[in-house]
């Protein structure tokens, strides 16, 4: 029987993805774009936000599907659902191009100068598509690709495959991440989620990291 806590970060992710993606459509509906504070605002947590979906599904299309691939080689199900995952991931950076494109790119100070953002129908049009099609796979994901890792993967072989996406990952990268997951989770949650970081960087995450993290306005 599959651990409670193995996918603990896959879900989790999931979590963060859905609430950034309504913080998005909220943001995005709402600010004044030639407002250069509300601007970065937005801005701030987009770029958080594809940063972390793209190291997540690279980690996937690089770590996860090829071992499954690998080891359910003989199930045409299981190929096929890896396949349609290979094929959302596509549509899906599209799709984030399309919402780079219409929110402008920031100049070199991250909040003045750069290109001008696309009119507010079409913003909202280009995130409301985002947000249907990543709530979409990442249900499709849950229902029928994340079971493959419990019935192909050993717990010791699920921890190499982690333990070989986070080697993947740069310091930076972890010390937004890890925040990241955390953010907005209150108690229990909050608790569970935190067991994520490893016991070495307890302690610079809960004093930096985590700090560092809060001090930029998001959204």
């Amino acid at each position: 029987m599959e651990a409670p806590d193995r996918l603990l970060a896959m879900n989790a992710a999931h979590a963060a993805f859905r609430r950034d993606l309504d913080r998005l459509a909220t943001a995005a509906g709402r600010a004044d774009l030639a407002d250069p504070r509300r601007r970065a605002a937005l801005l701030a947590g987009w770029r958080t936000f594809k940063t972390q979906m793209r190291k997540h599904h690279e980690g996937e299309d690089d770590h996860i599907w090829p071992r499954l691939r690998e080891r359910l080689s003989g199930s045409e199900n299981a190929l096929s659902v890896l396949a349609e995952m290979d094929a959302e991931h596509s549509r899906l950076d599209t799709l984030l191009k399309a919402v780079d494109d219409t929110l402008g790119s920031p100049g070199q100070n991250g909040v003045t100068g750069g290109s001008a953002p696309a009119g507010r129908a079409e913003v909202e049009g280009a995130v409301r598509e985002l947000h249907e099609a990543l709530s979409a796979h990442l249900g499709h994901e849950e229902r029928d690709a994340l079971p493959l890792i419990g019935m192909a993967l050993s717990d010791a072989e699920w921890d190499d495959v982690m333990d070989a996406i986070r080697a993947s990952a740069d310091l930076a990268f972890v010390a937004e991440y890890l925040p990241w997951l955390a953010d907005g989770a209150t108690g229990e949650e909050l608790e569970r989620i935190e067991t994520i970081v490893p016991p070495p960087f307890r302690a610079v995450y809960r004093q930096e990291w985590r700090p560092d993290y809060a001090r930029t306005d998001r959204w």
